[in-house]
């Protein structure tokens, strides 16, 4: 027997590679599924985790210490067994540190905030200048804290543990500045300075020395198998577990965002990969079936010599194993290869499942599916009476079977039609709508085809056309042309429904990336103030093409953004959608400047006790308040002189004070004020002339208040208290009015109730209510989405003055931005966060096969190469019919020319057809499903939606079709006629 089944296969060696080409295709991409899916994964996790803020990574547990033991190393290293007992994350490497919150003896007076902390692994995240803390009593200071408090290696400062309470001197050893400020290392608050001095490192036997009670601190970066689950591990079950310690996971939105990752793929290799493999197996069955004639035959001898039943069925599927094990071979070699190639570069590939085996297990199913298909087919042939197994004409009537097929997969795409177009259409066959629809499409255009070319060859022989009647007489006549038509529309109708959902997919995910970021690359950054942040984008950026300060504010009502408008035309991925471009606002008056080292101002007071009067100012470069006291000046006319510190780059004029002083009776002495000039250092520079005084529109008073009324001209300005409401504040203020108000500002959106009338006002975070105009309302604004505010980061730093505001700071970049700005940037500005437009791009939630990526495309082409293939089976076998058959029509007298045209024309009509007929059938599935509402899992459609099958896709999709299908149409024009 074995015998006989090797020399069957020896001797129609064509048609066994034929059957291991299509088996190795589909085994491929069956092998290749699984490693694409886990690959994939870990690269989209790598991607988030790497983009997500050092802090969303990292679980911290703080808590106050019970200091009865004594010795502070003991109480943490007690802190740190407790935890690890009721929280357990394999492969998590915790730091535990401790905090004390203490006053410090400022120089020349004065105390301030500051902390006293120790922390594991201290001296490996910093470079020092000096050594590190190693005995209790010692400490090392930030080179910022260490140049306000004035000391250096060496020297001493004093904490308390209240401005009561004893000092207890710490000695500075060293001067440190973070390697890497951005590191999860300096994520916990307790060890870090938003604003003030930042902390004194030490050692935890300080704690001992009277500083009050210390907060334990545990921290610990989550491992990405963790944090996805890996081995079945629920991150959010432990935490919980660890109740009686107060645990701050703020890992939760990341763990969701791997979760759906792991989902989304599985959901999209699976819908790419099974209309392949579907479509492979039909064409096996095609295939087997244009080889069918010799098997026939041989069935039909061994029936005739007696031979039925099992040993039957062994011959007829020997032939047929070889071929389907050594292409199911190559799959399971080939297809991690593919899948890896596809993925690119993902580092460290720890699979959280064996893959191997499921790889198997998947190729071992197309194997065993294909032999299954083969044999069923042989089987029901070899049930033929044996004069017609002997026959050399099969039957050309169709099966019952096959019209069946067709009614069930018209069905199917009415169903998934049906689904895709109702609330869900991800559930159900809804997602496979395309797909389904397009290949129901090309199977109602087979059914056309077959009598479109059978009444169009009639006519043509009729007319004369022995060319075209022959060709078409051909293709109706020769059996399962119109499958072949079928099988080679329905796989170009896929690949070119891949490529639009790719393209599409891969637009829509670039325009939600470039609208949530709001350039081509967003650095998140810290800042002190915007003032600071502004400061440092111009060092970097002088010309102002590169990069643009921003702050995102969501917590406001209505969220804000803010974009230095004169910068943001250059940098910012502006859209339509987003109204007018930022323009920065003109300024009623040039900012008013002070520098030197003293101030000296002129002024009367008409009040009947002294009046105070203080300058505020701020440092142009970083945002820091400057106050000049010019103490309490006797009625009458005076020039007093101040000294003025920390304006050694330059301060701009925020205002003036007027301290409400008592009168005899006790009550606020609102009497006039004038001020005449205000000189500079001892060169007596004019910093503010008499009629720069005297000019009103130069200066303004609190918004919302009628605190003061001005009263300019004679080279000077009157400052009266008004008697009305806002007239008993304890200070008076008077601003320069360098930024015209109301503030424009484009809104999206509703306006927040609040706003009423003529009262609409913006209160960033931290600064005081601003009056606003909207001059546009687009539908949509970057970042914000839908509803919020654009506005002027420039006139927002101005009208904030020495406010510390909040909000996210950020820097926005141009796609052409040089390493050097980032640099630039880096000098002066800590770096917190990296985001592109291309990277935030790969990480968003791509629906239904689109998110299976280049995975869907290589799905595709190899329908296509199968559909080649089986269309090179067919041309092979209808080789020596086609020839017999136009030789004899030679001999009867028909022309050479025409038996040329017809033999070119044979099997690559069809190929033709069929390629036409696919993106015939792509467009009519196309407008059947109709336009998806969103391209994205988790319905986002902000944006317009892109076309999903545009010209372009259907282009590439048929030229790349007739460049698979070439050799197919070379195949069937070898040989020559005589």
């Amino acid at each position: 027997m074995f015998r006989i089944v090797a020399g069957a296969v020896r001797l129609r060696a064509a048609q066994a590679v034929a059957l291991l080409i299509l088996t190795a295709l589909p085994a491929t991409v069956a092998a290749a599924a699984p490693w694409y899916a886990a690959a994939a994964e870990a690269r989209a996790s790598q991607l988030a985790l790497a983009s997500a803020p050092e802090g969303d990574r990292i679980i911290t547990i703080h808590q106050a210490a019970d200091m009865s033991a004594g010795d502070p190393q003991a109480v943490l290293s007690g802190f740190g067994r407790a935890v690890a007992g009721v929280l357990t994350m394999p492969g998590a490497t915790p730091i535990l540190g401790l905090a004390l919150r203490t006053t410090v003896d400022i120089p020349g007076g004065g105390r301030d905030q500051v902390a006293v902390v120790a922390r594991d692994g201290f001296c490996g995240q910093v470079r020092l200048t000096g050594r590190c803390p190693e005995r209790a009593g010692e400490g090392s200071l930030s080179a910022e804290t260490a140049r306000r408090l004035g000391v250096g290696p060496g020297g001493r400062v004093v904490v308390r543990a209240n401005p009561e309470a004893p000092p207890v001197p710490i000695t500075v050893t060293g001067v440190h500045q973070p390697t890497d400020p951005s590191a999860g290392y300096w994520a916990d608050p307790l060890f870090r300075s938003e604003s003030g001095l930042d902390p004194i490192f030490t050692v935890p036997a300080t704690a001992s020395a009277g500083l009050g009670t210390p907060t334990l601190a545990y921290a610990a970066e989550v491992p990405l198998p963790v944090l996805r689950g890996d081995g079945g591990y629920d991150l959010g079950a432990a935490v919980a577990a660890a109740g009686v310690f107060p645990v701050t996971d703020p890992t939760g939105p990341l763990r969701a965002i791997l979760a759906g990752e792991r989902d989304r793929l599985v959901r999209g290799v699976l819908l790419a990969a099974v209309p392949a493999l579907l479509l492979s197996w039909f064409a096996i069955g095609l295939a087997g079936r244009f080889t069918a004639d010799d098997r026939r035959t041989d069935a039909g001898l061994l029936r005739l010599r007696g031979l039925t039943g099992r040993r039957l069925r062994l011959l007829l599927a020997g032939q047929h194993l070889p071929p389907l094990l050594g292409g199911g071979l190559l799959g399971a070699l080939a297809g991690p290869i593919v899948a890896l190639s596809l993925v690119g570069e993902i580092g460290n590939f720890t699979p959280a499942v064996p893959l191997v085996g499921v790889s198997a297990a998947a190729t071992a199913g197309v194997v065993l599916v294909a032999m299954l298909t083969l044999l069923t087919a042989d089987l029901m042939m070899a049930r033929a009476p044996v004069v017609v197994l002997l026959r050399r004409v099969v039957p050309a009537r169709r099966g019952w079977i096959a019209g069946i097929v067709d009614v069930l997969l018209v069905t199917v795409a009415v169903a998934a039609v049906y689904q895709a177009r109702s609330a869900s259409p991800d559930a159900g066959v809804g997602a496979l709508a395309p797909a389904a629809a397009a290949v129901a499409v090309a199977v109602v255009l087979a059914r056309l085809f077959a009598r479109a070319a059978d009444r169009g060859g009639g006519a043509a022989l009729r007319s004369g056309r022995l060319g075209w009647g022959l060709t078409l007489v051909r293709m109706s006549r020769r059996p399962a042309a119109d499958r072949l038509f079928a099988l080679t529309a329905a796989a170009v109708a896929l690949l070119a429904v891949a490529l639009g959902a790719t393209a599409a997919s891969r637009e829509a995910r670039r325009d939600r990336a470039e609208a949530e970021l709001g350039a081509a690359r967003v650095l998140t950054v810290r800042a002190t103030t915007w003032t600071a942040l502004t400061h440092a984008v111009e060092e970097a950026d002088p010309a102002g093409r590169y990069a643009a300060a921003a702050v995102l504010d969501r917590a406001g009502n209505p969220p804000l953004l803010a974009v230095d408008a004169s910068r943001a035309a250059a940098v910012a991925a502006w859209r339509p959608e987003y109204g007018p471009k930022p323009v920065r606002q003109p300024a009623p008056a040039p900012e008013l400047l002070v520098g030197g080292r003293q101030l000296t101002i002129s002024l009367t007071n008409g009040r009947a006790i002294p009046a105070a009067l203080d300058l505020v100012a701020q440092n142009r470069a970083t945002g820091a308040a400057v106050r000049v006291p010019f103490g309490r000046v006797p009625p009458g006319e005076h020039t007093v002189t101040a000294a003025l510190q920390g304006c050694d780059d330059g301060c701009r004029l925020v205002r003036w004070e007027l301290p409400a002083l008592p009168g005899p009776d006790g009550s606020p002495d609102r009497g006039t004020v004038t001020l005449h000039e205000l000189r500079g250092d001892e060169a007596g520079t004019t910093l503010i002339s008499r009629a720069e005084f005297a000019d009103p529109a130069r200066w303004r008073t609190s918004t919302g208040s009628v605190g003061l009324e001005l009263r300019g001209g004679s080279g000077s300005l009157s400052l009266t208290a008004s008697a009305g409401e806002g007239g008993g504040s304890a200070r008076d203020v008077l601003y320069a009015a360098d930024t015209a108000l109301p503030l424009a500002v484009t809104l999206a959106g509703p306006a927040p109730a609040t706003w009423r009338f003529e009262d609409a006002r913006l209160e960033p975070a931290g600064t005081a209510a601003i009056p606003v105009r909207v001059t546009a309302t687009p539908r949509v604004l970057p970042v914000l989405g839908t509803a919020g505010v654009l506005a002027d980061l420039s006139a927002l730093t101005r009208l904030a003055g020495d406010t510390p505001p909040g909000g996210v700071t950020q820097v926005w970049l141009a796609p052409d931005a040089p390493e050097s700005v980032v640099d630039g940037l880096r000098a002066s500005l800590t770096l917190l966060a990296d985001d592109a437009v291309a990277a935030r791009a790969s990480r968003l939630p791509a629906r239904g096969v689109a998110a299976a990526g280049p995975f869907a495309l290589f799905a595709a082409i190899v329908a296509v190469l199968v559909a080649a293939a089986v269309n090179a089976v067919a041309a092979t076998v209808d080789r020596a019919p086609r020839r017999a058959m136009l030789a004899a029509l030679r001999t009867q007298g028909l022309p050479a020319a025409t038996a040329a045209a017809t033999r070119r024309t044979g099997v690559a009509a069809i190929v033709i057809s069929g390629a036409g007929g696919g993106l015939l059938a792509a467009t009519l599935a196309r407008e059947a499903a109709g336009p998806p509402d969103s391209l994205f899992a988790d319905g986002w459609r902000l944006l317009a939606v892109p076309e999903v099958l545009g010209a372009f896709p259907l282009l590439t999709a048929g030229l790349a079709a007739l460049l698979l299908l070439t050799p197919t149409l070379l195949m069937a024009t070898t040989g020559r006629i005589r």
